[in-house]
């Protein structure tokens, strides 16, 4: 009842980023894994997160544990296992319940919809409906996301290392590679207490936290600008 097979992690992160409870989880596809992968995807306190279930010919491995078929996968799940993660940088030890199945299926409630009163057309439409008047654009519905590599500083060790970002909305996630799937760390701009520019180092600015300053270096100018910007944009 709570797998969404046509479910993608974009798709995913919205309804749970939307849900009040932590704990909240749904299983889907992995989009870029075998016909029989899977991923759990759950809401953390600060963030969305998702964790890999793979087919590995004799069973599904997640995490450390591996179940012979389907049916005790989804056991495992009905008695709300407990996960547990490290941050790579921080290693802070982050722990959740997975204690929510997301439904497919949601009641709907006929009664929360609204009346239309009247309406009237703005304008008719051409009558070859293939033939688009220049005064009508269709609009371009995205989700806002910027990628690329960047160069961030170590919390404890003060090493620098080159990492690629992925920035959706307030999050920003970065993985030890491209074709990584799990990010090594998530900073969540609306946690932030500021992001400026640093002139200490070339193309550099900063993510301020009450408890912690991410150190970051663009690739240029123009770059660090546009990711200043961005945290202007999405705050």
């Amino acid at each position: 009842k709570w797998f969404h097979p046509v479910l993608n992690r974009n798709t995913a992160e919205h309804i749970l980023t939307g849900t009040n409870r932590v704990g909240s989880y749904l299983l889907r596809y992995f989009s870029k894994g075998g016909p029989d992968d899977l991923t759990v995807s759950a809401k953390f306190p600060d963030c969305v997160k998702h964790f890999q279930i793979l087919w590995e010919g004799d069973g599904y491995a997640f995490g450390k544990h591996k179940f012979d078929n389907l049916k005790k996968l989804m056991q495992h799940f009905e008695n709300i296992p407990i996960l547990r993660i490290s941050d790579a940088d921080t290693l802070e030890v982050l722990e959740i319940e997975l204690r929510y199945p997301y439904p497919r299926e949601i009641h709907d409630d006929m009664a929360s919809y609204d009346c239309v009163h009247d309406h009237i057309e703005k304008m008719a439409r051409p009558a070859d409906i293939h033939s688009v008047s220049s005064d009508v654009e269709d609009p371009e519905f995205e989700i806002r996301q910027k990628t690329g590599f960047l160069t961030k500083r170590g919390d404890r060790i003060k090493n620098w290392k080159n990492r690629w970002f992925v920035i959706q909305k307030q999050w920003m996630r970065y993985y030890a590679a491209k074709d990584s799937t799990n990010p090594r760390g998530v900073i969540d701009f609306t946690k932030a207490l500021d992001c400026n520019a640093d002139d200490s180092f070339s193309n550099g600015f900063t993510i301020t936290y009450p408890k912690r300053i991410y150190y970051i270096q663009a690739t240029d100018e123009e770059e660090k600008e546009s990711m200043v910007g961005y945290d202007r944009l999405e705050n």
